[in-house]
């Protein structure tokens, strides 16, 4: 699959770093939205709490959301599935 995966959560890095420890390694970068600008940008910004909406969005090489899961719940397996369609998709 030619595809980058990242995780983006507006937690701070040092809380980041802690998560990760615990999970022994990500296969993927997690990045902090400190200042929640990129929350806000792709409109999944929760003013109440000033938090962001779990979602899931695949981005073609262009830039282009192909692919938008503002629902995603990690132990559904049906979400996935999705997602890694909409990859194949877009090889």
């Amino acid at each position: 699959m030619n595809a980058d995966v990242l995780a983006i959560s507006a937690d701070h890095i040092h809380s980041h770093r802690v998560f990760e420890a615990s999970m022994g390694t990500l296969p993927y970068p997690l990045l902090s939205d400190w200042h929640k600008q990129t929350m806000k940008s792709y409109h999944v910004y929760k003013e109440k709490g000033g938090t962001a909406i779990r979602s899931v969005f695949v981005v073609n090489k262009d830039g282009i959301i192909t692919y938008l899961n503002t629902s995603f719940k990690a132990d559904k397996q049906a979400d996935y599935d999705a997602v890694f369609a909409e990859l194949e998709k877009i090889k």
